[in-house]
């Protein structure tokens, strides 16, 4: 008898199921159909529904297990049994046509238009699944996954285009999609496991077997949501009353400012360290400085390189956005205009060489200020006090309130940066992250103010013996940088890495060996450094006369150079060209960066020396020196913005040049506006603190007449021969004050 209880329960859903079957033959993959209930997510709570049944009633009246499956992940908790109710209420409402059931369905991914130009995904509707509920009994919310439907099986059997049109498609290094991303909506009490479970069903009955591989995880925790309380945890609460305590301190300081000069009152350095009203101007205002200690070009350089920093920033995060287009990467990749991203690295260089020459200019006016005495330890404090703060509330931003800056589908993808910081904090802010964590970077272009942090602390190894023996240090510092440059070399042809980042198949291991490293870097750092050292004993102060003829060649000689660093090779990159050697591959990468490094130090030589004619007067505008002072806290905040940014997306996106660079404007305005705030909340408060604790400095000479310099300038700088002091009581470059960024590797075109 109980058999045939069990036959008679099963018999009307094996007729149930075979009916289906005979509509769902054509199916597409994804759910869209006609009519609405034949399509897949329906078919997800009808044949759901019908397996629960059916397992129901094979177990009769025996209890299905001995107690109730639960698991949990994060602050949730799932229940199997309560899901397979819910999937059979879903499915009753349904049928019975009712709006919060329908929206389950409703909200489901369907197969997305450019599916063969790598559109690989279908978010569905995210806010509509997670704010999904019943309107009686109880309760049923939903939960929204991104499933990973592997599909090598099916895209194996797709006939491709023949060769002959290879050219008008796609030609470069395109592979075929393995991964199908699909937005589905559950009830909130089903877990992964469980829903995988049900899915695979469904897509079995559907299609069969040879479409979908099932041997690959289809549905995660991690990528699973509902809507649920927040949570505080810890850092949380500690974050929020930090930030809450920092813009307290910003308006009493304010206010204490305001009232003393109403009063016409003396003022305490300390009480006015957080004062907008003293801040901002230092910002905003911008005067003519007639000082022969400041070379107004690089403010200018400092700014257009931040610019292409964000550019090249934007266009690694632009790549991995739901293109419906995505393919055409592989012909972006082909054109002149993408050098500008590919070789954009070079951009690094520039503020690479400008460190190294402020850092020698800054500590040559010490030495000249204090007879030859650098006090190291200090020098090291300074730097550190001056860069740890905005970098240290930036991690501290990433590990509490970064989680909830945005959510949805892409965040699954792109918001991990909490992720990467759970281990490699503390390595971010001793400045050791680029040997420590080079895979998993923090903060992630962080890597540069490692690196230039690095090279300052090694700096007076050079600075003594520049200063003490002059001319004659440079012959060992030469071929030091020259054995740095050849270590990049050999670390190319000994792991095969190729002239294009796009092209190697080890990006990871190329930026960990070639990129990141400090030692990759000394050779331009020390062409700044060589640069600065004979600027400041040869020619601080006064202009070099350079016949008219050698000038015109000085600047073609760079700007060739630079054309040549950035779309020389170009043409390797054309898909009817040969691959390059790898001893092209490793001749270029250390060549082009010191080579690039050489031309802008052309650029400030002839700007300083009055040969700069047009560009000198456009790169010294003081439009660039007031921008010039965020640079820094831009550098440190434009990544997480642009990752926040990308990973709030819900929606499909296209790819062009055009979208790029809109999405580079609003990036960067959002940038700019947070900087803002950074710089009068964090750096300028440390450096007001800095001030009043160590003193301040003397105030900088104004710039004598070419009579008195020609007369006083020095020749060079001897042991027993002290120039005049000019400099302030500390070592205080702009380059100290601010570095000025770098780029990171997570994306196939690093910048």
């Amino acid at each position: 008898m109980g058999r045939l209880h069990v036959l008679a329960a099963a018999l009307p859903l094996l007729l149930i199921a075979a009916a289906s079957a005979d509509s769902a033959s054509s199916q597409l993959l994804t759910g869209h159909s006609t009519p609405m209930d034949s399509s897949m997510a329906h078919q997800f709570f009808f044949l759901g529904a019908d397996q629960a049944i059916l397992a129901n009633a094979t177990q009769g009246s025996r209890s299905r297990r001995d107690a109730t499956a639960t698991s949990e992940y994060e602050d949730r908790v799932y229940n199997d049994d309560l899901c397979e109710r819910d999937v059979i209420r879903i499915r009753d409402a349904i049928t019975n046509t009712e709006e919060w059931a329908l929206e389950f369905p409703d909200t489901w991914g369907r197969l997305p238009m450019g599916f063969f130009w790598g559109h690989s995904i279908s978010m569905g509707q995210y806010e509509e699944c997670v704010a999904a509920t019943n309107t009686y009994g109880d309760e049923i919310r939903g939960q929204y996954c991104l499933a990973s439907l592997n599909i090598t099986l099916f895209y194996k059997e797709v006939k491709k285009r023949g060769e002959e049109f290879k050219a008008s498609r796609i030609s470069y290094r395109q592979t075929d999609p393995e991964v199908f991303e699909l937005g589905i909506c559950v009830p909130s009490t089903c877990s992964p496991a469980k829903t995988e479970s049900l899915l695979k069903n469904v897509i079995t009955h559907l299609y069969g077997n040879d479409v979908v591989d099932f041997s690959y995880n289809m549905v995660t925790e991690a990528r699973c949501k509902y809507d649920a309380p927040i949570q505080l945890r810890g850092i949380d609460i500690f974050a929020i009353i930090f930030f809450s305590l920092i813009v307290f301190f910003m308006v009493a300081s304010s206010v204490y400012d305001y009232v003393q000069t109403r009063k016409k009152a003396p003022k305490k350095p300390l009480l006015i360290a957080f004062s907008v009203l003293h801040n901002a101007p230092k910002i905003f205002t911008v005067r003519q400085v007639n000082n022969p200690n400041v070379i107004h070009c690089l403010n200018g350089l400092r700014c257009f390189s931040m610019m292409w920093v964000v550019f090249g920033h934007g266009y690694m995060t632009f790549y991995d956005l739901p293109h419906i287009n995505r393919n055409k990467f592989y012909t972006w990749v082909e054109t002149p205009y993408s050098m500008l991203v590919q070789n954009g690295s070079l951009c690094v260089d520039t503020f690479f060489f400008m460190s190294g020459l402020l850092m020698c200019w800054g500590a040559f006016r010490e030495l000249e200020r204090t007879k030859g005495k650098l006090n190291i330890p200090m020098m090291y404090f300074h730097r550190y006090i001056r860069l740890t703060p905005v970098v240290a509330v930036v991690v501290l931003y990433i590990m509490s309130l970064y989680k909830y800056s945005g959510e949805g589908p892409m965040w699954f993808k792109l918001g991990t940066q909490d992720k990467r910081c759970e281990d490699s904090w503390w390595a971010t802010l001793l400045y050791i992250q680029n040997y420590a964590y080079p895979y998993h970077i923090c903060v992630s272009q962080s890597w540069y103010l490692a690196v230039d942090t690095q090279l300052y602390f090694l700096s007076p190894l050079f600075l003594i013996p520049l200063w003490k023996w002059g001319k004659k240090a440079l012959i060992p510092i030469s071929i030091f940088g020259l054995i740095c440059l050849g270590g990049t070399f050999a670390t190319f042809m000994v792991k095969d890495f190729t002239l294009f980042r796009v092209q190697d198949e080890h990006v990871d291991l190329r930026q960990k060996m070639t990129y990141y490293p400090t030692h990759t870097r000394i050779p331009t750092w020390l062409i700044g450094v060589i640069f600065g050292y004979f600027l400041f004993t040869r020619n601080r102060g006064r202009q070099i006369p350079l016949a008219k003829t050698w000038v015109v060649i000085g600047w073609t000689v760079a700007f060739g150079t630079m054309l040549a660093d950035l779309w020389g090779p170009y043409w390797r990159i054309l898909p009817d060209t040969p691959d390059s050697p790898l001893i092209e591959g490793a001749f270029f990468e250390p060549l082009s960066r010191t080579s690039w490094a050489l031309s802008i130090g052309w650029i400030v030589w002839a700007c300083y020396n009055g040969h700069g004619g047009l560009i000198n007067d456009f790169l010294s505008w003081s439009f660039f020196t007031g921008f010039s002072r965020l640079t820094y806290c831009m550098y440190v905040i434009h990544r997480i913005v642009q990752l926040v940014n990308a990973a709030r997306l819900q929606t499909d996106t296209h790819f062009s040049n055009y979208d790029a660079i809109l999405r580079w404007w609003h990036d960067f305005g959002i940038t700019l506006t947070a900087s803002i705030f950074a710089t009068l909340a964090f750096e300028a408060p440390i450096l007001g603190i800095e001030k009043a604790i160590f003193g301040g400095s003397k105030p900088a000479p104004k710039k004598p007449s070419p009579g008195d310099l020609a007369k006083s300038a020095p020749t060079e700088v001897k042991e027993d021969e002290q120039p005049v002091a000019a400099a302030p009581a500390t070592v205080e470059t702009q380059a100290e004050i601010t570095p000025s960024p770098g780029s990171t590797a997570e994306e196939p075109s690093k910048v």
